[in-house]
C-alpha cells in the first residue's frame, strides 16, 4: 500500500510507471493503428480477413497464456519479471517486422509481437497500485494515458518523417527502438513489495482449470460484470481503431497525409479525454464517467455510418479519441477498486484476456464477417459493406452499457 501522507505525483516512479504508457502506444499506434494494417492490406494487397485471423489467433493463445501468467505473478508477488519478459519480446518482434519480406513470416511475427504486448501490459496495469494511493489512482492512470498518446504523436511526427506513402514497413525498426527505451524507466524506477504467496497459491493449476476457476470467481463477483461490459465496449472501440486508416481511405477523402492528420487531432483529443476521465472518476465515479463516454461513442459511430460522410470523419474521429483516451483511464482504475490486492494478477490477466477476446471477435466476426456478407454476397461496394460493419460496432458498444448500467460505483468501495 502506497503512503498516501508521503506520496508526490511527480516522483521517479509515478513517471516511471506513466512512461510505460508513453511507450506502449508507440507499439499500438503504430502496429495496431497505423501502419500494419496498411502496410498488409493496401500495400500488399491482402484480405482484410488475414489480420483479423491473425488477431483471433493471438486472442486464442491468450486463452491460456493471461490467467496463468496472472495466477504466477500472485504467487510471486511481483509483476515486473513478467512484464520486463514480454516487453522485450514483443520489442524484437517487432523490430524484425521491418526486415522481412514473406506475408506469412509478417503475420507471425506481428502476432508474436502482440502476444507479447498483451501479456506485459496486463502486469504493467496492476502497478498503478504499487504508485498511487487509491484516491489519486484516477490521475495518475488519466495522465498515464495522456502521456501514452503523447507517444501516438511522437511515433506519428518522428516515424512519419520518414515513413511515405507505399513505405509502410520502414516504420517498424524505429517503432521497436522507441517502445524497448521508454519502457526502461518503468522497468529501473516501480519498486514492488514483494508479497508472500498464500498456501493456496502455491501449488500451480493446469492452464485452463486456472482459467476456469478465474472466471468462476468473476461470475460471482461485481468486477464479473465490469469485464463482460468491457467485452463489448471493447470490441467496438478497438475495432474501429484497427481498421480507421482503411475506412478513412475506403471513404475516398482521405490520402495518408490526411490520414495522419485525423490521427494527430484524434491522439490530442485522446488525451483531454484521458485526463479529463481520470479527475471526473476521482470526483463523480468511474462507472457514470464510462457510461458518458459509451454514449458518446455510440452516438459518433451511427452518425458516421448513417451519413457515410468522409468529411465526417473530422469530427468523429476526434470523438472517438476522446472516448478511447477516457476509457482507457478510467477502467483499470474501476477494476482495481474492485479486487482485492493479492488477486490483481489474476484478475487483470482476465481484464487483459477480455480485452484481448473482443479485440479479436471484432475484427474477425464483426468487421470481416460483416464485410463477407455486405460485400462479397450482398455486393455492397467495400465502402458501404464498412459503413455496415460500423453500425455493428456501434450495436456492441449499446450492448456494453446495458450490461454495465447495474453496476454501481458504491459497489466498488466495499
Amino acid at each position: 500500500m502506497v503512503d498516501d501522507g508521503r506520496w508526490r505525483l511527480l516522483s521517479l516512479p509515478v513517471v516511471g510507471w506513466i512512461l510505460y504508457d508513453f511507450a506502449n502506444t508507440i507499439f499500438s499506434f503504430v502496429v495496431v493503428t497505423r501502419y500494419y494494417n496498411d502496410w498488409i492490406i493496401e500495400e500488399r494487397g491482402q484480405p482484410d480477413i488475414y489480420v483479423g485471423l491473425m488477431v483471433a489467433t493471438v486472442s486464442v493463445t491468450l486463452i491460456v497464456a493471461l490467467p496463468l501468467l496472472g495466477a504466477l505473478a500472485d504467487r510471486l508477488g511481483r509483476h515486473k519479471p513478467i512484464l520486463i519478459a514480454f516487453t522485450l519480446l514483443s520489442v524484437l518482434a517487432t523490430g524484425l517486422l521491418g526486415v522481412v519480406d514473406s506475408i506469412l513470416l509478417a503475420l507471425v511475427l506481428a502476432g508474436v509481437a502482440t502476444f507479447a504486448f498483451n501479456c506485459a501490459d496486463a502486469q504493467y496495469h496492476p502497478l498503478l497500485g504499487a504508485v498511487a494511493p487509491e484516491r489519486r489512482r484516477g490521475r495518475v492512470s488519466g495522465i498515464g494515458v495522456s502521456v501514452g498518446y503523447l507517444g501516438s504523436l511522437t511515433a506519428l511526427f518522428a516515424i512519419g518523417s520518414f515513413v511515405e506513402d507505399g513505405q509502410a514497413q520502414r516504420a517498424f525498426i524505429p517503432a521497436a527502438v522507441l517502445f524497448g527505451f521508454f519502457a526502461l524507466p518503468c522497468f529501473l524506477l516501480v519498486r514492488e513489495r514483494r508479497r508472500p504467496a498464500r498456501e493456496s497459491d502455491v501449488a500451480p493449476r493446469r492452464p485452463f482449470a486456472q482459467l476456469a476457476a478465474t472466471v468462476r470467481r468473476a461470475r460471482r463477483a461485481p468486477h464479473g460484470r465490469l469485464l463482460l461490459a468491457r467485452f463489448f465496449y471493447v470490441d467496438a472501440i478497438a475495432t474501429v481503431l484497427t481498421y480507421l486508416t482503411v475506412y478513412a481511405r475506403r471513404s475516398g477523402d482521405f490520402d495518408g497525409d490526411s490520414i495522419d492528420l485525423l490521427l494527430a487531432i484524434s491522439a490530442v483529443t485522446a488525451i483531454a479525454g484521458a485526463f479529463g476521465g481520470g479527475l471526473f472518476a476521482e470526483r463523480i465515479g468511474p462507472k457514470r464517467v464510462i457510461t458518458a463516454t459509451l454514449a458518446l461513442a455510440i452516438a459518433s459511430l451511427l452518425a458516421a455510418a448513417l451519413t457515410g460522410s468522409g468529411q465526417l470523419l473530422w469530427v468523429v474521429g476526434p470523438l472517438i479519441g476522446i472516448v478511447l483516451g477516457s476509457l482507457s483511464a478510467v477502467d483499470r482504475v474501476f477494476l482495481m477498486r474492485l479486487v482485492p490486492a493479492e488477486r490483481r494478477g489474476e484478475d487483470f490477466g482476465l481484464y487483459a484476456l477480455v480485452g484481448k477476446l473482443s479485440t479479436g471477435f471484432g475484427p474477425l466476426v464483426l468487421w470481416g464477417g460483416t464485410l463477407i456478407v455486405a460485400h462479397e454476397l450482398a455486393g455492397l461496394s467495400k465502402f458501404d459493406a464498412s459503413r455496415v460493419a460500423v453500425v455493428v460496432l456501434a450495436g456492441a458498444a449499446v450492448v456494453g452499457l446495458l450490461i454495465l448500467r447495474p453496476l454501481h460505483d458504491d459497489a466498488a468501495a466495499a
